[in-house]
C-alpha cells in the first residue's frame, strides 16, 4: 500500500524489475545553482505554480534526505499517513522525547529569565549531537542546578535565622539593659488596645519596679511555679497588632508583650517557598507565668508566624551565643557566596548552551514530524515521501536529494516522480518586508486560491490611497511618516523588544504606516490642506487680474477654503469624487476576475459572468462617472448644472424621458439603451452559466458510462495496489485538500442566482459605500479647523488688550500644548484608526468581492529556519 508507483521503483528495489519508463528523474546535480531557482518563483499577483512530487530512497538515508531539505527550505511534506493515529506512527516515541526535552529547556529557560543570565544569540552552526547524548546532558545540568538552588535557598533560610536570632538577642538584651524604649501592650498612645503594663493590672510606676526587680535577679526564682516564662522572636509587622490584640484577650491582660519594630528590610518572608519575597519585621518579647498561658501562647505563635529564638537569661550566656551567630554568619556569607559563584558559572554554561540545545532538539522534532508523514517500505527498504515544490524549485530540490545521496553514501540518486493529482495545490506568494504586511491584510481575510488574482498586488497603492482620501492633510501625514520612518530606521532594535500588541501592530505595519503618510500628504496637496490650513504655493488663480491666469496649477486653488460657500463646495467635490474613485476600483475588481476565468480556463464564466457583470456595470455607474467628469468640465450658464442624482432616478422611473437639463445631444436615447442592456445583462449572469456546465457534466458521464477500461498496475497480482494516487488516498491520504465534489444542479443554480442578486445589488450598495471617502475627509478636515481656530487662533495666537503681560506671554504656549494634545489624541490617533479600518472594509468587501474568493492555503515549506528565526516578513525561499 505505501507504494502505490511500484513500476517506479529502481531497479535495487527489487530483482527482475524492468528498466524505469523514461519520465523518471535519475537525480544528478544541476547545472546552475539551486539558490538562482529562488529568485523566480511565483509573482505577487499569482501564486508559484506547484506540483506534486513523489521521493524514493533508501530507509538508511531517510534523515539525510529530511535533513537536506530543512536546510533548503523549498518542499511542503503531505501527510501520507493522514488516518493513522499519532501514537501509531513509526517515530511518535521520538517526538515525545522531544516534547520532554523541550520542557526541560523551557524550565531552565524560565530560571536564566529569573536570575537575570541572558542567553545569547545561537551561532550558525548548530550542534550535531545525537539525541541520547544531548538528553543526558541536559538532564545532568537540570540535576545539577536543582540540587544547586535547593541548597542555595535551604543556605539563604538558616543565614535568615542567623540574622534574626542576632536581631532578638541585641534587641532583648538592650530591652534587659533598659535603654529601648519599646511600646507594651496597653502602653498609650502606641498600643491598639487599653493594655495593663504588668501582671493583674498594675500602673506604670509598678511595672517598671516590678521589672527592675526581675531584670536585677536574672528572672531566677526558687520555684518553678513562680518562675516568670518568655517568648522571644521575630514575626511580620502587618499582623503584630492584631497579634497584641489576640494575646491580651486570650490571656486576659496576663502578660507582658514587647513589640519593637526591626529597621531590617531585608528579611525573608517565611511563608514563600522560594524564599525571595522580603518583608517586614518586629521583634516580640513576651513574659508570661505558668504551663497554661504558655500552651495558649505557643499555639498563638504558631498561627501568626512567629519565628521563635534562643534567648539565655543570663547576660554572659546572651553574649557567648551573640558572638556564636556572628561567627556562623561570616561563615554563612562565605558559603553562600561561593554557591552563588558556582551557580552562575553553571548558569552561563547553561545560557551559552541553551541556544545550541533548542536548535538541536526542535531540529530533531521537526525530523521525526517529517518521517511521520512518511511512508516506510520495510520489505523493499525505501521510504516514500510525498510534498509540494514550485515548479521553479525543481532544480534545487533534484540538487538537494543528488547531496543527500553523497552524504548518506549511497551507490544510487534518489527517486523524483511527478504525481498526478486533483488536490489543490497551496499557495505561494513570494513577499519581502515591504510587501509581507500588505499581504497580511489580504490573508486575515483569507488565504488566496491557487493561482488565483492576488488582492495583495493592488493593496500596496490602492490601500494606501483610499486612506489618503480619508485622512488627507500634508501635516499630519508629514507627522505619520516621521513615525513610520523612525520605525523603519531603528527597526532591528526595535525587533528585539519586547513590545505589547498595540507596539507590535505598529511596528508589524511599518511601510503600511510610511504609504498611508506619503498618500496622506499626496492628497493634502490635493485638498490644499496642512493642519487645516491652506497654502498657497502657487498664487491663486480666482483673485488675480491676469485674464490668461488659467486654473491652479496642482490642487484646489486656496481661496475655497475662505469663500462662503466653502463647504457645499467641499461637500459636493469629494462627494462625487468618491463615487468616482469607487467605481473604478470597484470596476478594477471586475477586471481581474477577467484574469481568474482565463487562468482557470473557463470560458463559459468569461462569456455569461464577466461580459454580463461589465454591461451592467458600466451601463448604471460607469455613465454615473461619466456624467460627473463631463459636468465637471462643462461650463453651465449661472453656474446651475443638472443634478445628477435626479438624471440617474428618472434614467430608471421614466425611460426616455429627461426632468434636468441635458447634458449632450441624445442623452435620452442614450439612457434608455443603457436601460435596456442593463437588464438584459442580469438574465444573462443568471441563467447560462448553470445549464451549459450542466451540459457538460451530463455529456462527461454518458461518456465515462460508454467506457469500461480500468488502468491497472503491472504488479496488481503482488498487490501492490492501483497506479492511481487518488485510490490510495482514498481513505485517508487527501485530507482537508481534497476539493473534488459530486455535480449537483440544484446547487451550481442556487449558487449562481446567489451571485447575480448579490452582484446587482451589491453594485448599489457598494458605490453607496464608498460615499464614507466623502463622510471621513470631511469628519478630519472640520475637526482639524476646529481645533485650528477654537484654540490656536481664538486662544494661543489673540492678545487682548487688557491681558496681563505675563498672562500673555504664557498663554500661547499653554493652548499650543492643548491644540497639540487634542490634535495628536483625536487625529492622529482616532482619525488614524478610523480612516484605517474604513479603508480595510473597502478593500475587503467592496474590492475583493468581485474576484477574490480566499479559499487557499498558504505554502509552508519544511524548513529549519523556522525554529528560531523571528518572522520579519521576508521570503525565506
Amino acid at each position: 500500500r505505501a507504494l502505490a508507483y511500484s513500476p517506479w521503483y529502481p531497479a535495487w528495489c527489487s530483482s527482475g524489475r524492468p528498466n524505469p519508463p523514461p519520465r523518471q528523474h535519475f537525480l544528478t546535480p544541476p547545472a546552475r545553482p539551486g539558490a538562482d531557482a529562488r529568485k523566480a518563483m511565483g509573482s505577487l499577483l499569482q501564486s508559484a505554480h506547484m506540483k506534486l512530487v513523489q521521493i524514493i530512497e533508501r530507509n538508511d538515508a531517510a534523515r539525510t534526505v529530511i535533513a537536506e531539505l530543512g536546510e533548503r527550505g523549498i518542499f511542503q511534506f503531505r501527510d501520507m499517513n493522514s488516518g493513522v493515529q499519532f501514537l501509531k506512527r513509526t517515530f511518535s516515541e521520538d517526538v515525545r522525547r522531544c516534547d520532554d526535552i523541550q520542557r526541560r529547556l523551557l524550565k531552565l529557560k524560565k530560571l536564566l529569565d529569573q536570575t537575570g543570565v541572558p542567553v545569547p544569540p545561537r551561532h550558525e552552526e548548530g550542534l550535531r549531537v545525537p539525541l541520547a547524548e544531548l538528553e543526558l546532558t541536559i538532564s545532568q545540568h537540570e540535576r545539577e542546578l536543582k540540587e544547586l538552588t535547593t541548597q542555595l535557598l535551604a543556605l539563604r533560610k538558616n543565614h535568615n535565622s542567623l540574622r534574626e536570632q542576632r536581631i532578638v538577642v541585641e534587641m532583648c538584651s538592650t530591652l534587659y539593659a533598659g535603654t529601648l524604649g519599646a511600646s507594651s501592650s496597653g502602653a498609650g498612645e502606641s498600643s491598639p488596645v487599653d493594655v495593663p503594663r504588668a501582671q493583674g493590672g498594675a500602673s506604670g510606676a509598678p511595672a517598671a519596679s516590678v521589672l527592675s526587680s526581675l531584670v536585677a535577679n536574672e528572672f531566677s526564682t526558687s520555684s518553678d511555679d513562680g518562675v516568670l516564662q518568655y517568648i522571644a522572636g521575630l514575626m511580620p509587622r502587618t499582623v503584630a497588632p492584631t497579634f497584641e490584640r489576640v494575646v491580651f484577650r486570650a490571656t486576659r491582660g496576663n502578660c507582658m508583650v514587647h513589640n519593637m519594630p526591626v529597621d531590617d528590610e531585608d528579611l525573608l518572608d517565611p511563608n514563600d517557598p522560594k524564599g525571595e519575597a522580603k518583608v517586614l519585621k518586629n521583634a516580640v518579647l513576651i513574659f508570661f507565668s505558668g504551663s497554661v498561658l504558655k500552651h495558649k501562647l505557643t499555639k498563638i505563635c504558631k498561627f501568626f508566624g512567629l519565628s521563635r529564638y534562643i534567648l539565655p537569661e543570663v547576660s554572659h550566656q546572651r553574649r557567648a551565643l551573640l558572638a556564636e551567630v556572628v561567627d556562623q554568619l561570616a561563615s554563612s556569607t562565605v558559603v553562600i557566596d561561593r554557591s552563588n559563584h558556582i551557580l552562575t558559572q553553571m548558569l552561563d554554561t547553561v545560557a551559552h548552551k541553551w541556544g545550541e540545545w533548542s536548535y538541536t532538539v526542535g531540529r530533531e522534532k521537526m525530523t521525526c514530524n517529517a518521517l511521520n508523514m512518511c511512508n516506510f517500505d520495510h520489505r523493499r527498504r525505501v521510504f516514500v515521501a510525498e510534498g509540494w515544490i514550485p515548479v521553479d524549485a525543481e532544480d534545487a530540490l533534484k540538487e538537494a536529494l543528488a547531496v543527500a545521496a553523497r552524504k548518506s553514501g549511497g551507490e544510487t540518486s534518489p527517486i523524483l516522480n511527478d504525481v498526478p493529482t486533483g488536490l489543490t495545490p497551496p499557495t505561494y506568494l513570494p513577499t519581502n518586508k515591504f510587501t509581507s504586511a500588505f499581504q497580511g491584510l489580504v490573508d486575515t481575510y483569507g488565504v488566496p486560491k491557487y493561482r488565483e488574482v492576488n488582492p495583495g498586488v493592488f493593496c500596496v497603492v490602492l490601500f494606501p490611497f483610499l486612506f489618503g482620501i480619508m485622512f488627507g492633510d500634508v501635516g499630519h501625514g508629514a507627522l505619520l511618516t516621521i513615525f513610520a520612518l523612525a520605525l523603519i530606521a531603528f527597526e532591528e532594535r526595535i525587533g528585539k523588544m519586547a513590545l505589547d500588541d498595540i507596539g507590535s501592530m505598529c511596528f508589524g505595519g511599518r511601510y503600511i504606516l510610511l504609504m498611508n503618510g506619503l498618500f496622506a500628504i499626496y492628497v493634502g496637496f490635493l485638498y490644499n490642506e496642512c493642519f487645516a490650513v491652506p497654502m498657497d504655493l502657487f498664487g491663486t488663480r480666482v483673485l488675480s487680474d491676469d485674464p490668461d491666469a488659467g486654473v491652479y496649477p496642482f490642487g484646489i486653488d486656496p481661496v475655497w477654503h475662505h469663500s462662503t460657500n466653502k463647504i457645499a463646495f467641499f461637500n459636493s467635490y469629494k462627494m462625487k469624487l468618491s463615487i468616482v474613485v469607487g467605481v473604478v476600483h470597484m470596476f478594477l475588481g471586475i477586471c481581474c476576475s477577467l484574469l481568474n476565468h482565463i487562468e482557470f480556463k473557463s470560458t463559459v464564466s468569461i462569456v455569461f459572468e464577466f461580459v454580463p457583470e461589465v454591461i451592467f456595470f458600466l451601463s448604471i455607474f460607469g455613465y454615473l462617472v461619466f456624467m460627473i467628469l463631463l459636468k465637471w468640465g462643462t461650463v453651465w450658464a449661472g453656474g446651475n448644472g443638472p443634478m445628477i442624482l435626479n438624471v440617474l432616478i428618472g434614467m430608471f422611473m421614466s425611460p426616455g424621458t429627461l426632468t434636468e437639463v441635458p447634458l449632450f445631444p441624445g442623452q435620452a436615447q442614450v439612457q434608455l439603451l443603457l436601460v435596456a442592456l442593463a437588464l438584459v445583462s442580469v438574465p444573462l449572469m443568471l441563467f447560462p452559466k448553470p445549464i451549459i456546465q450542466y451540459r457538460q457534466q451530463m455529456a462527461i458521464r454518458a461518456a465515462a458510462a460508454r467506457s469500461h477500461y480500468t488502468m491497472m498496475a503491472p504488479d496488481a497480482e503482488h498487490g501492490t495496489g492501483p497506479m492511481n494516487p487518488a485510490a490510495e488516498r482514498g481513505a485517508g491520504g487527501g485530507g482537508a485538500e481534497e476539493d473534488e465534489e459530486e455535480y449537483s444542479f440544484t446547487d451550481e443554480f442556487v449558487h449562481q442566482v446567489i451571485h447575480t442578486i448579490e452582484f446587482v445589488l451589491g453594485s448599489i450598495s457598494n458605490t453607496a459605500s464608498y460615499l464614507r471617502l466623502w463622510a471621513l475627509s470631511l469628519a478630519h478636515s472640520q475637526l482639524s479647523e476646529l481645533f485650528w481656530e477654537k484654540v490656536m487662533v481664538g486662544f494661543a495666537l489673540t492678545i487682548g488688550p487688557s491681558e496681563n503681560a505675563v498672562l500673555a506671554s504664557v498663554k500661547p504656549f499653554v493652548f499650543t500644548v492643548v491644540w497639540l494634545i487634542l490634535s495628536f489624541a483625536v487625529l492622529m490617533v482616532m482619525e488614524n484608526l478610523s480612516s484605517f479600518l474604513h479603508a480595510l472594509r473597502l478593500q475587503w468587501v467592496e474590492f475583493q468581492n468581485k474576484f477574490y474568493s480566499g479559499t487557499g492555503h498558504a505554502f509552508i515549506p519544511f524548513s529549519y529556519k523556522s525554529i528560531d528565526k523571528p518572522n520579519t516578513g521576508d521570503d525565506d525561499m
